[in-house]
This record gives structure tokens, sequence and C-alpha cells, in this order.
């Protein structure tokens, strides 16, 4: 074996003997390569008690699982959705409201459920407590809260507010309305105790242990406060004031690894009750993920969380759902729409060729309703003329009959001036000579009155009247002509005969015309009476 050869095979044995070693070292660096997972949790007591009362847990988190690191990060409940909204965190252990509403709006799941202590053989379920203090002797039962101040820890708070707020509203108190003033104290919640024993405030809400851990802590006296609404639960040791509800839940965010989620579920649910962890926490462990279900129930009864919107639909709900059928309603209704456009155009022209014939019908109406007008005022011009003419036939009887009491007059009143002249006026004589003439005076005037009513000249006018005096009086006027032609008018008339409705002055125009033409057909006759 020549030098060359001996030396590459030296080299070949040391390169064999280092490669354990170099597995072992690279073994070695990749335990040390560690990864941080950060778990939100809520500081509902404030950060230094987060963090005192949670850190062993993440401590006992890297004992249990290899090559990771755990920070607890204390949040406020605004924190909380921040960094879930952003992805900073990769767990979050949280109350059960939070976590309700952060599961319905990010998707985060829960991996474990924290138990209760040993003392709390209710099971792993907790309350809120509505209190005020002892010495309100006005405030003793949840009623009597109307009108008095009250303090919650956040409008949002699960145990820190809407527990209580459903015990309120189930008691007639609506705590937006009915409260002198509503205020949140803000975490952490141990300063609504104080507030209520300063008595800054009429009454408050937490949730439940929060009194007994502040008393053991020396901070007060759990004597010097009321329990309102006290209820009593089997084996839960705690004052409470409403229903129970599953305890906080330990959840993954949607994007955590799901090998190390399950890792974390597995080291918790496999604590030890008397673990150091669980024993700084101040609860019994971890154990399988509870039922939410009572959560959903009081979020729906106060419309709130992921029910806040329930009985709400929205137009993407509804496109969503019936999108073809919103569709085809919609084409239907454009159809209807064009058909009853349409339609409208046909009813406009139809109502405008109506309105025109209408239009013209009215016109037409309207000058055969005044030529009729004109007709009658022609008529009644001609039956005027007529009588005038008939008035004109009889001119000489009417002289004769007028001229009787002129005559008459004109004697009564000559005698009377002779009887005065020769001094024998007797007043008895005078005045029957005078009566005379005031008679023969009236009958003038009724002539008169007889011709100015006939030959006036007037719209027709039918009137209710006795035809036999119509006839009586028509007579009247013709009764000189009848004794000029020696003719005598004889009348067989009915008495009495009911009114009867006539135009008086055509009336008598019909009989003098009758009794004219009757007296001239006979004045050829004789000279002996006609009748």
């Amino acid at each position: 074996m020549n030098k060359s050869t001996q030396t590459h095979f030296v080299l070949c044995l040391v390169a064999l003997l280092l490669v354990p070693v170099t597995a072992a070292v690279a073994q070695q660096a990749d335990q040390h390569q560690i990864t941080r997972a950060r778990i939100a949790v809520l500081a509902f007591r404030g950060i230094e008690q987060a963090l005192s009362r949670w850190s062993a847990t993440a401590d006992y988190l890297e004992r249990t699982i290899p090559n990771y690191s755990f920070e607890m990060v204390p949040l406020s409940l605004e924190e909380m959705k921040k960094v879930v909204t952003e992805g900073q965190v990769d767990f979050v252990l949280t109350n059960t409201g939070n976590y309700v509403e952060l599961e319905a709006n990010f998707g985060i799941t829960r991996i474990a459920t924290l138990q209760t202590p040993v003392s709390v053989q209710a099971g792993n379920v907790f309350g809120a407590v509505i209190f005020s203090r002892a010495d309100r002797d006005d405030i003793k039962e949840i009623k009597d809260l109307a009108g008095k101040s009250f303090m919650a820890v956040k409008k949002n708070g699960f145990g820190g507010f809407q527990m209580a707020w459903r015990e309120l509203k189930n008691h007639g108190i609506d705590p937006f309305t009915d409260f002198s003033r509503l205020e949140f104290s803000g975490f952490p919640q141990d300063k609504a105790a104080f507030a209520v024993l300063n008595g800054d405030i009429d009454a408050a809400t937490f949730r439940t242990n929060t009194l007994e851990n502040m008393a053991n802590e020396g901070l007060i006296q759990i004597e010097d406060f009321r329990i309102l609404n006290p209820r009593q639960h089997p084996g839960f040791p705690y004052a409470v004031s409403t229903r129970l509800y599953p305890e906080w839940p330990f959840a993954r965010l949607k994007q955590t690894d799901q090998d190390l989620a399950q890792k974390v579920a597995i080291s918790l649910l496999s604590m030890a009750r008397n673990d150091p962890a669980a024993l700084a926490g101040r609860y019994g462990g971890w154990t399988v993920p509870l039922d939410y279900q009572p959560v959903h129930e009081l979020f729906r009864e106060l419309r709130i969380g992921p029910y806040e919107d329930i009985g709400e639909i929205t137009f993407s709900d509804l496109f969503g759902q019936y999108g073809l059928w919103l569709v085809l309603a919609l084409v239907v209704l454009i159809m209807i729409v064009i058909w009853a456009s349409w339609s409208g155009v046909l009813v406009t022209r139809r109502t405008r060729e109506l309105s025109a014939s209408n239009a013209e019908l009215e016109h037409q109406i309207v000058v055969r309703r005044k030529a009729e007008e004109d007709a009658i005022l022609r008529r009644a011009e001609l039956a005027h003329i007529h009588r005038l003419n008939t008035m004109g036939e009889m001119a000489s009887g009417f002289a004769h009959e007028l001229n009787q009491p002129l005559s008459a007059i004109a004697n009564f009143a000559k005698g009377c001036i002779r009887r005065i002249n020769k001094g024998r006026a007797e007043p008895a004589e005078l005045i029957s000579a005078l009566e005379q003439v005031a008679a023969q005076s009236t009958r003038a005037g009724e002539i008169i009155k007889r011709i100015r009513t006939f030959v006036r000249k007037e719209e027709p006018r039918r009137v209710r009247d006795d035809i036999n005096r119509v006839i009586r009086e028509t007579l009247k006027f013709i009764q000189s002509d009848a004794d000029r032609q020696n003719a005598r008018i004889e009348l067989d008339l009915t008495d009495p005969l009911p009114e009867v409705e006539i135009d008086v002055v055509q009336v008598e125009q019909v009989i003098l015309n009758l009794v004219r033409n009757a007296i001239e057909a006979m004045s050829g006759e004789t000279d002996s009476p006609r009748t």
C-alpha cells in the first residue's frame, strides 16, 4: 500500500467516525429551535391579576410540549377582538360570551373548557352576582333598582353585564332606560365593588366568585353587601343572582397549526387538579369542550352578538336563497310594466278620441239647444204679435167697453159740480155720486189691466190655476164684440174643477181665437140673437 492510498484510507475512516457525531449535533440543534405561541387571555381583573393567575398555565404548556414557548397576553374585550382579527395570537382564553361572538365572527374553535375547583360540585359553570350595600333599606329586590344608578363592567361583558341584563329584563327592568344612570367600570372589575361601598353607585354586577376572591385577598368584607335576587344552585358555593353558564373555553384560531392545537388540547386535558398551574389559576384543570347552547339562548333573548340582526332579512340573504325566483319575478314585473305602459298609451289615445267625440257632441247639443231656445223665443214673439193683432182687431170693442165707465165717471162728476154750483150739494147725494165715480174708475182700471196683461211680452210661464176663472176673465175681452155682433155667449161650466197647470196667457189667447172665429162665422146669418 503506497503512501497516497494510506492517506485516502485514513480520511475515509475519519469521515465515517464523524457521521454519528454530526447527526447528534444536528439533532441537538433542532431540539433548540423553539417556536413561540401566544395566548390571548381576558384580563377582567386587570393585567397583573391576569398574569399572576395564568402565567403558571403557560409554564405548564412549555414543560409538557417540547420546542414551544407560550406567552400569556392579557387583553380587554376590545383588544381581544383586534388581535383575533389581525391574527396576532394563536390561542384565546376568554369568557363564554366573548368566545361565542368570536366563534361566530372569526371562526375560532374551542379545544377545552376550564374546570371549576373541586369545591364547585355544580359542574364547570359560573354566573353573575348583582349586589348593593347591605345598609341600603330601599334596595332589597331587583325591582327596587328602577330609578337607581347601576354599574357593570363592560357593555359586551358576559359575566360583567349580559348575564345580569337577562335577569333584569326578566324582572321588567330595561337597564338602558329604567336606571337613573348606567355606568361601565371597565377592568379591573373590582372597581364596581368599591363604587358601591363608597356610595358612588347604588348597585352593580360582575361574575361570580369575584366578591369571594376580593374578600380572601382582604380587600372587602362580604357582609357589607346585599345580594339581590339570590339563587341557590346545588353544589355551587358562590353568591349568585343569575342562571349558570359554561365556564371559559380555551380556543384556537383558524390559522393555528393543527398539530400544535392537538398537542395543547392533550396537554390541558392531562393537567391534574392539583397541578401548580391549576392551583395558581384557582381552577380544577381542564375538560372536553362543553355545550354552549345556554349562551346562545341568552344572546338570542337579548338580540346581541351573533343574534343582533335576528329577524332582519337583507337583500343579499334573499338573493342568495331566492335569486332565480327574484330574477324571474323581475322579468315578469318588467313585462307587466311594459304592458301597463302600452295599455296606458292605448287608453290615453282612446280617451283623447272619446274626448274629441264628446266635445263635438257637446257642441252639437249646445247648437241644438240654442236653436230650440231661439225657436221658443220666435214662437213667443209670434204669439205676442198675434196677441197685439188680436187686440188691434178688438180695439173698437175695448174702446166701447172702456168708454162706458169713463162716460159714467164724467156724468157723475158733472152732476156733483152742478149741485155744488146751485148750492144743493147734500153730503149724502155727493157721497153716493162719488162712490159711483170710484166704482167706475175701478172698472176702467180692471179693463186696462186685462188688456196690459194680455199683450205683455214675457217668457212662457206655467202656473196652477182655476180653468173656469180663466175662461170667465177671457170672455170679458170679447163681450163687447159679441154685443155688437148681436151674439150671446153662454157658459156651461162645471164647478168646482181642480186646478190645472197652464200658461194663462196662451190659454186666454186660444179661447179668444175660438170665440172670435165663432162670432165671425155667424156674422152673416140673421139679425136675430145668436148663441
